[in-house]
Protein backbone atom coordinates (compact mmCIF):
# COMPACT_ATOMS: atom_id res chain seq x y z
CA UNK A 1 0.00 0.00 0.00
CA UNK A 2 1.52 3.18 -1.11
CA UNK A 3 0.59 6.93 0.61
CA UNK A 4 0.05 10.45 -0.34
CA UNK A 5 3.26 12.97 0.19
CA UNK A 6 0.51 14.50 2.98
CA UNK A 7 -0.48 11.05 4.39
CA UNK A 8 3.60 9.97 4.76
CA UNK A 9 3.99 13.69 6.52
CA UNK A 10 1.63 13.34 8.90
CA UNK A 11 2.28 9.63 9.96
CA UNK A 12 6.29 10.42 10.53
CA UNK A 13 4.91 13.35 13.06
CA UNK A 14 2.93 10.38 14.54
CA UNK A 15 -0.40 12.45 13.19
CA UNK A 16 -3.49 9.97 11.88
CA UNK A 17 -6.17 12.27 12.72
CA UNK A 18 -6.19 15.93 11.55
CA UNK A 19 -8.88 18.22 12.64
CA UNK A 20 -7.12 21.13 11.48
CA UNK A 21 -7.99 20.69 8.25
CA UNK A 22 -11.47 22.78 7.78
CA UNK A 23 -11.74 21.42 3.83
CA UNK A 24 -14.68 19.35 3.51
CA UNK A 25 -14.08 15.87 4.61
CA UNK A 26 -15.97 14.04 2.04
CA UNK A 27 -13.07 14.03 -0.16
CA UNK A 28 -13.21 15.57 -3.73
CA UNK A 29 -15.97 15.05 -6.32
CA UNK A 30 -15.46 11.83 -8.57
CA UNK A 31 -15.21 14.35 -11.69
CA UNK A 32 -12.74 16.15 -10.33
CA UNK A 33 -10.87 12.88 -9.76
CA UNK A 34 -11.13 11.49 -13.33
CA UNK A 35 -10.06 14.75 -14.41
CA UNK A 36 -6.47 14.19 -12.12
CA UNK A 37 -6.63 11.08 -13.34
CA UNK A 38 -5.12 12.61 -16.68
CA UNK A 39 -1.07 12.69 -16.44
CA UNK A 40 -0.62 14.72 -19.05
CA UNK A 41 -3.01 17.88 -17.60
CA UNK A 42 0.31 18.04 -15.07
CA UNK A 43 2.78 19.18 -18.15
CA UNK A 44 -0.22 21.48 -19.64
CA UNK A 45 0.76 25.26 -18.98
CA UNK A 46 -1.51 26.94 -17.11
CA UNK A 47 -4.04 29.46 -18.56
CA UNK A 48 -3.05 32.46 -16.58
CA UNK A 49 -6.49 34.30 -17.26
CA UNK A 50 -8.23 31.15 -16.44
CA UNK A 51 -10.65 31.87 -18.94
CA UNK A 52 -12.33 28.33 -19.30
CA UNK A 53 -12.88 28.39 -15.43
CA UNK A 54 -13.85 31.77 -15.31
CA UNK A 55 -16.77 30.48 -17.78
CA UNK A 56 -17.52 27.79 -15.61
CA UNK A 57 -18.01 29.42 -12.05
CA UNK A 58 -19.75 32.27 -13.64
CA UNK A 59 -22.77 29.66 -14.94
CA UNK A 60 -22.14 28.08 -11.58
CA UNK A 61 -22.63 31.55 -9.79
CA UNK A 62 -25.19 32.99 -12.70
CA UNK A 63 -23.01 36.35 -13.28
CA UNK A 64 -20.58 37.13 -15.99
CA UNK A 65 -16.94 35.95 -16.32
CA UNK A 66 -15.98 39.13 -16.59
CA UNK A 67 -17.08 39.90 -13.20
CA UNK A 68 -15.03 36.26 -11.66
CA UNK A 69 -11.08 36.79 -10.44
CA UNK A 70 -9.42 33.22 -9.31
CA UNK A 71 -6.27 32.48 -7.37
CA UNK A 72 -4.98 29.93 -5.11
CA UNK A 73 -6.26 30.88 -1.97
CA UNK A 74 -8.79 33.13 -0.46
CA UNK A 75 -5.83 34.96 1.32
CA UNK A 76 -4.50 35.48 -2.43
CA UNK A 77 -7.60 36.66 -3.61
CA UNK A 78 -7.73 39.38 -0.26
CA UNK A 79 -4.08 40.34 -0.96
CA UNK A 80 -4.77 41.48 -4.68
CA UNK A 81 -7.90 43.54 -3.52
CA UNK A 82 -5.55 45.20 -1.17
CA UNK A 83 -2.64 45.88 -3.44
CA UNK A 84 -4.86 46.67 -5.98
CA UNK A 85 -7.27 49.08 -4.32
CA UNK A 86 -5.16 50.48 -1.84
CA UNK A 87 -7.21 51.18 1.31
CA UNK A 88 -6.19 53.39 3.51
CA UNK A 89 -8.01 52.47 6.77
CA UNK A 90 -9.82 49.40 7.07
CA UNK A 91 -11.98 47.80 9.54
CA UNK A 92 -12.13 43.82 10.83
CA UNK A 93 -13.64 42.21 13.58
CA UNK A 94 -11.92 40.35 16.40
CA UNK A 95 -11.59 36.77 16.50
CA UNK A 96 -10.76 36.90 12.65
CA UNK A 97 -8.97 35.17 10.38
CA UNK A 98 -5.51 36.89 11.08
CA UNK A 99 -4.20 37.41 7.50
CA UNK A 100 -6.39 39.86 7.30
CA UNK A 101 -4.61 42.51 9.42
CA UNK A 102 -1.54 40.99 8.46
CA UNK A 103 -2.24 41.42 4.82
CA UNK A 104 -3.79 44.81 5.07
CA UNK A 105 -0.60 46.09 7.38
CA UNK A 106 1.81 44.89 4.97
CA UNK A 107 0.25 47.29 1.98
CA UNK A 108 0.40 50.42 4.77
CA UNK A 109 -3.20 49.87 5.52
CA UNK A 110 -4.36 51.44 9.04
CA UNK A 111 -6.74 48.80 10.59
CA UNK A 112 -9.12 48.98 13.24
CA UNK A 113 -10.66 45.75 15.35
CA UNK A 114 -14.24 45.86 16.24
CA UNK A 115 -14.05 43.44 19.03
CA UNK A 116 -16.97 40.36 19.56
CA UNK A 117 -18.05 39.61 22.61
CA UNK A 118 -17.75 36.48 24.59
CA UNK A 119 -21.02 36.38 26.19
CA UNK A 120 -22.92 36.69 22.26
CA UNK A 121 -21.23 33.91 21.55
CA UNK A 122 -18.56 36.24 19.10
CA UNK A 123 -22.15 36.92 16.74
CA UNK A 124 -20.90 39.80 14.68
CA UNK A 125 -24.08 42.43 15.51
CA UNK A 126 -25.56 45.37 14.16
CA UNK A 127 -23.42 47.88 15.85
CA UNK A 128 -20.58 47.10 13.80
CA UNK A 129 -21.72 48.89 10.72
CA UNK A 130 -21.74 52.14 13.20
CA UNK A 131 -17.61 52.29 13.34
CA UNK A 132 -18.22 52.38 9.67
CA UNK A 133 -17.49 55.89 8.23
CA UNK A 134 -16.37 58.00 5.22
CA UNK A 135 -12.43 57.05 6.06
CA UNK A 136 -13.25 53.69 5.96
CA UNK A 137 -11.92 52.65 2.86
CA UNK A 138 -12.64 48.53 3.25
CA UNK A 139 -14.49 46.11 5.75
CA UNK A 140 -13.22 42.90 5.45
CA UNK A 141 -15.78 40.33 7.19
CA UNK A 142 -16.37 36.22 7.24
CA UNK A 143 -19.18 33.97 6.86
CA UNK A 144 -19.71 31.79 8.53
CA UNK A 145 -16.54 33.59 10.41
CA UNK A 146 -13.47 31.61 11.22
CA UNK A 147 -12.52 30.78 13.71
CA UNK A 148 -15.83 31.10 15.80
CA UNK A 149 -17.96 29.20 13.04
CA UNK A 150 -20.48 31.95 13.73
CA UNK A 151 -22.58 33.27 10.54
CA UNK A 152 -23.40 36.98 9.94
CA UNK A 153 -27.05 36.70 9.79
CA UNK A 154 -29.14 38.17 6.29
CA UNK A 155 -30.47 41.63 8.11
CA UNK A 156 -27.23 42.50 10.04
CA UNK A 157 -25.22 41.56 6.45
CA UNK A 158 -27.73 44.02 4.87
CA UNK A 159 -26.99 46.96 7.14
CA UNK A 160 -23.01 46.49 7.02
CA UNK A 161 -23.70 46.95 3.48
CA UNK A 162 -25.96 49.71 2.98
CA UNK A 163 -23.82 51.56 5.45
CA UNK A 164 -20.79 50.32 2.55
CA UNK A 165 -22.35 51.66 0.17
CA UNK A 166 -23.51 55.13 1.83
CA UNK A 167 -19.91 55.63 2.58
CA UNK A 168 -18.05 54.31 -0.69
CA UNK A 169 -16.39 51.83 1.33
CA UNK A 170 -15.56 48.07 -0.51
CA UNK A 171 -16.93 45.45 1.22
CA UNK A 172 -14.71 42.05 1.18
CA UNK A 173 -16.93 39.10 2.50
CA UNK A 174 -15.14 35.53 2.91
CA UNK A 175 -17.39 33.11 2.40
CA UNK A 176 -14.86 30.33 1.99
CA UNK A 177 -16.91 28.32 4.14
CA UNK A 178 -20.53 29.05 3.56
CA UNK A 179 -21.46 26.97 0.96
CA UNK A 180 -20.93 24.03 2.90
CA UNK A 181 -23.87 25.28 4.92
CA UNK A 182 -27.35 23.95 4.56
CA UNK A 183 -29.64 26.31 2.83
CA UNK A 184 -26.04 28.49 2.54
CA UNK A 185 -27.48 30.95 -0.53
CA UNK A 186 -30.17 33.28 1.90
CA UNK A 187 -26.69 33.89 3.91
CA UNK A 188 -24.76 35.26 1.06
CA UNK A 189 -23.62 38.98 0.58
CA UNK A 190 -24.43 38.84 -2.97
CA UNK A 191 -28.46 39.50 -2.20
CA UNK A 192 -26.65 42.56 -1.05
CA UNK A 193 -27.20 45.75 -3.15
CA UNK A 194 -24.57 48.03 -4.54
CA UNK A 195 -21.62 47.88 -6.77
CA UNK A 196 -18.59 47.72 -3.90
CA UNK A 197 -19.28 43.91 -3.26
CA UNK A 198 -16.68 40.79 -3.39
CA UNK A 199 -17.73 38.04 -2.02
CA UNK A 200 -14.99 35.52 -1.89
CA UNK A 201 -15.37 31.66 -2.60
CA UNK A 202 -12.93 28.51 -1.75
CA UNK A 203 -13.53 25.80 -4.26
CA UNK A 204 -10.60 23.67 -2.17
CA UNK A 205 -12.32 24.00 1.05
CA UNK A 206 -15.77 23.36 -0.38
CA UNK A 207 -14.79 20.54 -2.56
CA UNK A 208 -12.83 18.94 -0.60
CA UNK A 209 -9.49 19.47 -2.70
CA UNK A 210 -7.13 21.58 -0.14
CA UNK A 211 -3.92 20.65 -1.78
CA UNK A 212 -4.95 21.72 -5.02
CA UNK A 213 -5.45 25.74 -4.09
CA UNK A 214 -8.33 27.03 -5.87
CA UNK A 215 -10.76 29.70 -4.51
CA UNK A 216 -12.55 33.00 -6.96
CA UNK A 217 -14.00 36.40 -5.67
CA UNK A 218 -17.28 37.56 -7.76
CA UNK A 219 -17.37 41.43 -8.45
CA UNK A 220 -20.45 43.45 -8.10
CA UNK A 221 -18.73 45.86 -10.45
CA UNK A 222 -16.50 44.29 -13.31
CA UNK A 223 -14.28 47.85 -13.16
CA UNK A 224 -13.57 46.74 -9.93
CA UNK A 225 -12.57 43.10 -11.40
CA UNK A 226 -10.32 44.36 -13.55
CA UNK A 227 -8.16 46.13 -11.04
CA UNK A 228 -8.46 43.41 -8.80
CA UNK A 229 -7.10 40.89 -11.33
CA UNK A 230 -4.55 43.20 -13.10
CA UNK A 231 -2.94 43.25 -9.06
CA UNK A 232 -2.10 39.82 -9.19
CA UNK A 233 0.70 37.37 -10.29
CA UNK A 234 -0.16 35.91 -13.35
CA UNK A 235 -0.86 31.90 -13.81
CA UNK A 236 -1.12 31.55 -9.89
CA UNK A 237 -3.59 29.07 -10.31
CA UNK A 238 -1.71 25.43 -11.96
CA UNK A 239 -3.67 23.87 -14.53
CA UNK A 240 -4.54 20.89 -12.71
CA UNK A 241 -7.07 23.22 -9.92
CA UNK A 242 -8.24 24.94 -13.08
CA UNK A 243 -9.25 21.64 -14.74
CA UNK A 244 -10.33 19.96 -11.38
CA UNK A 245 -12.35 23.14 -10.12
CA UNK A 246 -14.03 23.09 -13.55
CA UNK A 247 -14.88 19.57 -12.86
CA UNK A 248 -16.38 20.06 -9.64
CA UNK A 249 -18.75 22.97 -10.04
CA UNK A 250 -20.47 20.34 -12.47
CA UNK A 251 -21.18 18.39 -9.75
CA UNK A 252 -24.92 18.83 -8.96
CA UNK A 253 -25.50 17.15 -5.80
CA UNK A 254 -22.13 17.30 -3.86
CA UNK A 255 -22.75 20.29 -1.80
CA UNK A 256 -25.89 19.53 -1.03
CA UNK A 257 -25.28 16.28 0.11
CA UNK A 258 -22.00 17.55 2.35
CA UNK A 259 -24.10 20.03 4.01
CA UNK A 260 -26.52 17.63 5.01
CA UNK A 261 -23.84 15.19 6.23
CA UNK A 262 -21.92 18.09 7.83
CA UNK A 263 -24.75 19.38 9.32
CA UNK A 264 -25.76 16.21 11.50
CA UNK A 265 -22.34 15.63 12.77
CA UNK A 266 -21.16 19.08 13.68
CA UNK A 267 -24.84 18.68 15.95
CA UNK A 268 -23.08 14.74 17.47
CA UNK A 269 -19.77 16.69 18.11
CA UNK A 270 -21.05 19.66 19.59
CA UNK A 271 -23.46 17.46 21.72
CA UNK A 272 -20.71 14.80 22.52
CA UNK A 273 -18.39 17.50 23.46
CA UNK A 274 -20.94 19.30 26.03
CA UNK A 275 -21.39 15.98 27.29
CA UNK A 276 -18.02 15.53 28.23
CA UNK A 277 -18.14 19.03 30.00
CA UNK A 278 -16.58 21.02 27.26
CA UNK A 279 -17.79 24.70 26.42
CA UNK A 280 -18.76 24.37 23.07
CA UNK A 281 -19.77 28.12 21.46
CA UNK A 282 -22.44 27.61 18.47
CA UNK A 283 -21.50 27.26 15.25
CA UNK A 284 -22.51 26.58 11.44
CA UNK A 285 -19.52 25.95 10.14
CA UNK A 286 -17.63 22.13 9.51
CA UNK A 287 -15.63 23.10 12.50
CA UNK A 288 -16.12 24.32 16.59
CA UNK A 289 -14.52 26.54 18.48
CA UNK A 290 -14.13 25.32 22.48
CA UNK A 291 -12.87 25.88 25.52
CA UNK A 292 -10.77 23.96 28.04
CA UNK A 293 -8.48 24.86 30.54
CA UNK A 294 -6.32 21.96 29.71
CA UNK A 295 -2.97 21.95 26.83
CA UNK A 296 -5.60 19.71 24.81
CA UNK A 297 -3.67 20.29 21.90
CA UNK A 298 -0.31 19.29 23.18
CA UNK A 299 -2.08 16.08 24.68
CA UNK A 300 -4.12 15.14 21.72
CA UNK A 301 -1.05 15.35 19.48
CA UNK A 302 0.61 12.71 21.93
CA UNK A 303 -2.40 10.61 20.99
CA UNK A 304 -2.04 11.36 17.05
CA UNK A 305 -5.01 13.78 16.76
CA UNK A 306 -4.67 17.44 15.73
CA UNK A 307 -6.53 20.31 16.76
CA UNK A 308 -5.92 23.90 16.50
CA UNK A 309 -4.83 26.48 19.51
CA UNK A 310 -6.06 29.86 18.77
CA UNK A 311 -3.94 31.16 22.10
CA UNK A 312 -2.76 33.98 19.73
CA UNK A 313 -5.70 34.94 18.10
CA UNK A 314 -7.03 38.51 19.16
CA UNK A 315 -10.28 38.32 20.92
CA UNK A 316 -9.75 35.02 22.37
CA UNK A 317 -6.18 33.45 24.14
CA UNK A 318 -4.86 30.85 26.34
CA UNK A 319 -7.62 27.74 26.24
CA UNK A 320 -9.36 28.41 23.03
CA UNK A 321 -9.24 25.59 20.51
CA UNK A 322 -10.43 24.83 17.26
CA UNK A 323 -11.59 21.24 15.73
CA UNK A 324 -12.70 20.15 12.12
CA UNK A 325 -15.91 18.12 12.02
CA UNK A 326 -15.16 15.31 10.15
CA UNK A 327 -16.96 11.94 9.49
CA UNK A 328 -18.37 10.05 12.13
CA UNK A 329 -15.46 7.57 13.54
CA UNK A 330 -12.92 10.67 13.17
CA UNK A 331 -15.57 12.61 15.56
CA UNK A 332 -15.84 9.89 18.05
CA UNK A 333 -12.47 8.95 18.33
CA UNK A 334 -11.58 12.95 19.41
CA UNK A 335 -14.61 13.01 21.72
CA UNK A 336 -13.28 9.29 23.50
CA UNK A 337 -10.05 10.52 23.56
CA UNK A 338 -10.94 13.87 25.36
CA UNK A 339 -12.68 12.30 27.38
CA UNK A 340 -9.98 9.78 28.82
CA UNK A 341 -8.00 13.05 28.85
CA UNK A 342 -10.39 14.90 31.10
CA UNK A 343 -10.70 11.35 33.28
CA UNK A 344 -7.27 10.89 33.97
CA UNK A 345 -6.48 14.40 34.87
CA UNK A 346 -9.71 14.41 37.63
CA UNK A 347 -7.82 11.00 38.89
CA UNK A 348 -4.85 13.01 39.41
CA UNK A 349 -6.15 15.66 41.15
CA UNK A 350 -8.25 13.42 43.65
Amino acid sequence: MSFSPQQESRKRRGISCDHTSYACPLGMPESSARVLGDTDIFTTEPDPSCTALRQNIAAFEGVQPENIVCGNSTAELVFRAVAGLRPQKALICAPADGEYKQILLDNGCDVSEFMLRREENFALTTEFADYIDRDTDMVIVCSPNYPTGELITPYTLGIIAERCRENNTILVCDERYLQLVRNSDRFSARHCAGPHIIVLRSVSDSFGMAGLGLAYAIFAADKIAAIVSAAGHAASVPTPAQLAGAAALDDEVYLKRAGRILTDERRFLSEELTRIGIMVYPSQANFLLFRCELPLDELLAKRGIRIRSFADVSGLGNGFFGVAVRRRADNKRIVSEIERIIRVREYLTL
